[in-house]
């Protein structure tokens, strides 16, 4: 089967994951220099989920760039770096959609879903995700050298990676709905569509599952589905950035447009 067959990194899937990575470590150090500033617990909880995002990023990217340079063919029955940094980046994201859930939490506190459960939500969310770190841990156990990241686990990390998002997508189209601003209606934008970019890059990694598992030639991974997934992760980014952050020239440009 597909599923046995060890990861074998290209030079493409390299640069995509280290351009990922770049693009969520340089959101990640603006948000916690925000968080310098503002000293509010939300701003912190924000950065630490992009923290962790960009630590399952660098952890795949690591993972690949050990195989491309001490494995750069299918080797059965050794350490397949691939399969851990896979894994691995699963687990750190399972975290980061914990902290994301209980930064809308923490955001939109004053709605009516949050008055009435207050961080129930959020602790069943931390749950669910944390089974998906207890299905790698398992996988781990199985087999050691080449643990699979098998398409149930990537299925169910899509589901909860969607319902993370959901809820920050909810929420979001509202405060644009009721934003007086334009630089508040256009930063709600961009957080609404790197929410989009954020389910999408797992939508393409389980394509690319499926793809490895069902389509002959594509035993080895790195799918089309792969790239365009990473590349919806520098979209998740640079947005995020443009939404969160929201740069002055930026803003002032669109404050600038509504008064004219």
């Amino acid at each position: 089967m597909a599923e046995d067959f060890p990861s074998v990194p290209t030079l493409g899937a390299l640069i995509s994951e280290g351009l990922a990575f770049l693009a969520v470590f340089i959101v990640v150090i603006f948000l916690f220099i925000r968080y310098a500033k503002r000293k509010r617990t939300a701003a912190l909880t924000l950065a630490t989920t992009f923290t962790f995002w960009g630590l399952g990023a660098l952890a795949v990217l690591v993972g690949s760039i050990l195989q491309y340079i001490l494995l750069p063919a299918p080797n059965p029955g050794v350490i397949q770096f691939t399969r851990y940094g896979f894994n691995l980046g699963y687990a750190f994201s399972a975290i980061s959609n914990i902290y994301m859930v209980l930064f809308v939490s923490q955001i939109f506190a004053q709605s009516p879903l949050f008055r009435k459960t207050g961080k129930i939500i959020p602790l069943i969310n931390a749950i669910l995700n944390g089974l998906t770190i207890g299905l790698i841990i398992d996988s781990i156990q199985t087999d050691p050298y080449n643990p699979a990241y098998g398409l149930t686990p990537t299925i169910y990390h899509l589901v909860l990676t969607i319902i993370a998002f959901a809820f920050l997508l909810g929420f979001s189209l509202i405060a644009r709905k009721n934003s007086l601003y334009r630089w508040e209606k256009a930063g709600f934008s961009f957080i609404i569509g790197s929410a989009l970019s954020g389910i999408m890059i797992y939508l393409m990694f389980a394509l690319d599952r499926i793809a490895t598992l069902l389509i002959p030639g594509f035993e080895y991974g790195y799918t089309p589905f792969l790239y365009i997934g990473w590349i919806c992760a520098i979209l998740m980014a640079t947005l995020a950035y443009a939404g969160y952050v929201m740069p002055p020239n930026l803003r002032k440009w669109f404050s600038e447009t509504e008064v004219k």
